[in-house]
């Protein structure tokens, strides 16, 4: 029962906590939604409700990249036309959102359209197998668009409203009962839907919840990555030259050519993981004979839209070996008797392995291998790609406070300081008849049992040690000093030492005391670890109360960071050499 309610907790957490960390850079976003779509007047279109999808990662705090495409089929409502259309825009727009009162966020975009317009045959009642669609912009229509939204955020899941301009500057024709034509025009919009942002890094490193990100930059050298070859919003940006060869199912019969594209990807909260759009041409080439239907025996122009999520994996400095699946949309296209553009567009999937290799600070050198398969001309096309690519941004994942209670910010954050330590314990006198005293105060004295002959020279016995700022390690020339001790300590069974902890003048008074004392029992616990018996020795801190140097930089204050030796008495007449204790 207890872990069902942690897991539920968590989930809970996880789904509905605050708005920021969903839009930080390296955050997915994935939504769906609903869309009504009022038509331009010029295109004699009913205005229609459809469905869409979305997908796109934030780049940099409160900036994400983003596809959508959307599904409709109007009706033509001009005089005499009674078929239906297929329409189907798929756009690409940059966004920035303002957050408000905690929740919400206002955002605004803009990008490029890529529309159609498909007109049922007149021989096909169910109007499912081929689309007749006719431009004078090569059969597809091409624009801009303009966002207008807002999300109101639960954490991860968020309900977002769009409404959106799509301006076409160019004209064309409607194909099917009419073959109405139409000039430049705009659509416009209105979208809602759900929204989810999850955050990969978390999802599959499980750690990406507990770091903050540093700011997003636009440039980012290798050497300063380290390890790390990748960060959370980190862009691809390249070209590419390829080289496509055809299926014999193509439409039109295309012959093998080459072409070229373009590539922008995101890299995702895990750096393995990259979401990646590109869009590539081949043009026109001289083909093979037989022409396909409703192609003449000239030149096709080949061009696709891909969408893919690409899976990085490190082979050496710099470099990566890379995995990817996702959709991709194709268009064949060619000149008609009548000068307009026979095409067919469809849709398949798209798998991709390739390499990546740094050439320069940023710069990396992309050789890809790409197999297409479209659905409804069930044709299987292969690409080969070279180009380069530029990685720019991203913010590195910082470690979090420690501190108890602050474990929510950043390390570097000036609120992540240690809390004060506890005031350190109360040690009382040990020495016989000042049991009411404490171990600082300065009656609390050896009494004195014998005066102590020194016939020898005992800075082997009272030489200081010293330590590193705020440490109470023994360090290498510590222990060395120490280790020449242990003979006189074993020669001279009665001798009483005591050890006096000091700091440099930094830090409080309190911390300080607590700080000398943990030097003071550091050194008898090395002592006594090699076989002095641990009620020879007695331990007092002054803090920085006893400084030896005045000066206030580091080789005055390494000075004042020791432990005194000081003996008390020496348990005998005089104090024996040890045979090989002899300086």
């Amino acid at each position: 029962m207890l872990r069902r309610r942690w897991t539920v907790c968590a989930m809970t957490a996880l789904l509905f906590g605050g708005t920021a960390a969903a839009q930080q850079p390296g955050t997915l976003l994935l939504g769906g939604f609903g869309q009504y779509t009022k038509f331009d007047d010029a295109l004699q279109l009913k205005s229609v409700f459809g469905a869409g999808g979305r997908i796109g990662a934030y780049f940099a705090p409160n900036w994400n990249l983003e596809a959508e495409t959307s599904w409709n089929k109007p009706e033509q409502q001009g005089a005499g036309q009674t078929g239906k259309i297929w329409y189907g825009p798929v756009s690409a727009r940059i966004r920035y959102s303002f957050p408000f009162a905690g929740l919400a966020a206002f955002h605004l975009g803009a990008g490029g359209v890529v529309t159609s317009y498909a007109g049922y045959e007149p021989d096909e009642p169910t109007g499912d197998e081929l689309r007749d669609i006719r431009s004078n912009s090569r059969g597809y229509n091409y624009g801009v668009e303009g966002d207008v939204g807002f999300t109101i955020g639960l954490g991860m899941v968020g309900l977002r409203v769009d409404g959106i301009a799509d301006y076409m500057p160019n004209g064309g024709r409607i194909g099917g009962t009419s073959n109405a034509t139409y000039d430049a025009h705009t659509n416009l919009r209105a979208q809602a839907g759900l929204e989810f942002r999850p955050d990969i890094g978390a999802l599959f490193a499980g750690n990406a919840t507990n770091a903050s990100l540093a700011p997003w930059g636009p440039y980012r050298a290798w050497d300063e990555l380290g390890s790390d070859w990748a960060l959370p919003g980190m862009l691809e940006i390249g070209g590419f030259a390829q080289y496509t060869h055809f299926d014999d199912n193509a439409p039109g019969n295309p012959k093998d050519g080459i072409g070229y594209g373009g590539r922008v990807g995101v890299f995702l909260g895990d750096p393995h993981w990259e979401l990646e759009g590109d869009g590539s041409v081949t043009p026109d080439r001289d083909r093979d004979p037989p022409p396909a239907a409703g192609f003449l025996n000239t030149p096709i122009t080949y061009s696709t839209f891909a969408l893919r999520m690409l899976y990085n994996i490190p082979i050496m400095s710099h470099s990566q070996f890379i995995i990817g699946a996702g959709g991709v949309r194709s268009n064949y296209s060619a000149e008609q008797a009548n000068a307009d553009r026979a095409f067919t567009y469809n849709f398949g999937v798209s798998g991709d392995v390739g390499l990546r290799f740094g050439i320069a600070n940023r710069v990396a050198l992309r050789i890809d291998g790409l197999a297409d398969y479209m659905k409804d001309t069930k044709n299987l096309n292969l690409i080969g790609r070279a180009g380069l690519s530029l990685l720019v941004g991203g913010a590195r994942r910082e470690a979090m406070c420690t501190y108890a209670g602050l474990e929510n910010i950043p390390m570097s954050s000036p609120s992540c300081v240690a809390p004060p330590p506890p005031p350190p314990p109360v040690t009382m006198c040990a020495y016989p008849g000042l049991g009411g005293l404490t171990a600082t105060d300065p009656a609390c004295v050896a009494p004195v049992v014998a005066p102590v002959v020194v016939a020898v020279d005992t800075a082997a016995i009272t030489g200081p040690i010293y330590f590193d700022f705020d440490k109470s390690d023994i360090r290498t020339d510590a222990a060395a000093t120490l280790d020449t001790k242990i003979p006189w300590l074993q020669a001279n069974p009665g001798m009483r030492i005591r050890i006096e902890g000091n700091a440099d003048e930094r830090g409080s008074d309190e911390y300080n005391l607590a700080l000398g004392q943990r030097r003071a029992a550091a050194a008898k616990r090395y002592l006594v670890e090699r076989g002095i018996d641990a009620s020879r020795f007695d331990l007092v801190s002054y803090g920085e109360e006893r400084p030896v140097c005045t000066e206030h930089d580091e080789t005055c204050w390494q000075r004042n960071r020791r432990d005194d030796f000081v003996i008390v008495t020496i348990g005998a007449d005089t104090i024996v050499v040890p045979s090989s204790g002899q300086e």
